[in-house]
């Protein structure tokens, strides 16, 4: 049997392609394997949302050529945003042993590249619900399902509309029926995934299903135990979401939402849409519909223009929004726009990184320590741990010999790290 060996960068969005990609190489008989000397082919899914990411998927393109060479009959795909940036005719320049590079824009017609190297003699191999994969390289119960694909906003930082191209809404049922694939070979929770998730809104004639109704549909779906999202923007919350949010138990009580800054003037100069206290309301609405809710966040630090005053903007705004969590980034220049050059040194690029993350997590032990002595309902990953509603890891006393999926009830006993430590309660 073939083998084929896929390496993912970047979000969650490229994971679910890679999962895609995988049907169509199990489709012609192929095995999805974890070590590249075993690969008959292999697929590089990459990112370019930040430079450094482009590069790492640029080197590891280039350590392929030997791997190649050892055996010639061996096919590589490259795939992804940094294949859609930089085109086929630049990749196939720089490493002429690739064989197929199929831009983010594209990355429906996979197949038929795969198709080009493997062609089906005859009937495809089937691939059954129960063999379907299930996660997104994280959880052996979470699965990925995307509801969009692109984004139509602006932001003056980001190379996603470009890549992707605009905002396009999947067909609810198609949304659906993969949700019920998934559940059906194991997976206990969705993720709902987009650029701009919340804005979700497919219109028929007939009828216009609306992000909150995707949700609820999603939660009604047999099997399905908890449905997430990722990730929302805060110009698309609307009072249907903070509805089906606190009425449907089943809608994790997590969001993840994006901020970027805490400085009104950087915001504006982002193109984000939305003010510091604009955003600090929907964190409220938040709360208000769910109390135990948690709220995560993005962070760029050295946008252009930004001051010390505008940086300790978003200091602050890690504890008064109470986040428990925050991806911090560096400011990476993704267009050739030269007023969006770096204007900040790298030293002192770090350093701002380095007080931004210290603050997360001072904020972030805070709120793990507020969570002890409460009751959580946790989903099991494993028989010794799973994740809460909010999102946090809870570690078990001792393994309870339940299968991973089941729900159960602990008591939070302490933490350890970025962790909780519980004991079930029968």
């Amino acid at each position: 049997m073939k083998k084929v060996h896929i390496i993912t960068f970047g979000c969650q969005m490229n994971e679910a392609d890679s999962e895609l990609i995988s049907e169509s190489f199990r489709g012609r008989g192929f095995e999805v394997t974890a070590d590249l000397k075993d690969a008959d082919a292999v697929v590089v899914n990459t990112c370019t949302v930040r430079q450094r990411a482009e590069d790492k998927a640029i080197s590891q393109i280039g350590r392929l050529r030997k791997w190649k060479l050892e055996r010639p009959e061996r096919r590589v795909f490259i795939v992804g945003c940094a294949a859609e940036k930089l085109g086929s005719k630049k990749i196939k320049g720089q490493f002429p042993f690739v064989d197929e590079v199929v831009g983010a824009k594209s990355i429906n017609s996979v197949d038929a590249a795969v198709e080009r190297k493997y062609p089906v003699s005859g009937n495809r191999y089937p691939v059954t619900t129960n063999s379907l994969p299930v996660t997104g390289y994280r959880s052996p119960v979470t699965a990925f399902v995307t509801a969009m694909r692109g984004c139509s906003l602006k932001c003056s930082y980001c190379i996603v509309p470009s890549v992707r191209g605009p905002a396009r809404y999947l067909p609810p049922e198609e949304i659906l029926a993969e949700a019920a694939a998934k559940a059906a070979a194991g997976a206990r929770e969705i993720i709902l995934l987009g650029q701009t998730v919340n804005a979700y809104a497919y219109k028929t004639p007939e009828a216009a299903l609306s992000f909150a109704d995707l949700l609820k549909k999603t939660a009604a779906v047999p099997g399905v135990s908890r449905v997430r999202f990722m990730s929302p923007h805060p110009l698309y919350f609307d009072d249907g979401f903070f509805r089906a949010f606190r009425e449907e138990p089943k809608i994790a009580r997590y969001v993840h939402l994006p901020v970027q800054s805490g400085s009104d003037r950087i915001l504006k100069a982002m193109r984000r849409g939305y003010t510091r206290a604009q955003y600090l309301e929907i964190v409220k609405k938040i709360r208000a519909a769910a109390p135990d809710a948690a709220v995560s966040t993005d962070f760029i630090v050295g946008y252009p223009g930004e001051t010390e005053a505008d940086f300790k903007e978003s200091l602050s705004l890690v504890g008064e929004s109470g986040v428990s969590f925050a991806y911090c980034f560096k400011y990476s220049q993704r267009t050739d726009d030269k007023g969006l050059a770096p204007e900040l040194g790298e030293p002192e690029m770090e350093e701002r990184l380095e007080r931004l993350l210290a603050e997360v997590k001072k904020n972030s032990n805070d709120i793990l320590n507020k969570r002890i002595g409460r009751i959580e309902e946790v989903l099991l990953e494993t028989g010794e741990h799973g994740r809460t509603s909010a999102n946090f890891v809870v570690r078990l006393e001792r393994n309870t010999g339940l299968a991973a999926g089941s729900l159960i009830r602990a008591e939070i006993t302490g933490t350890r790290k970025n962790t909780l430590r519980g004991k079930l309660i029968p």
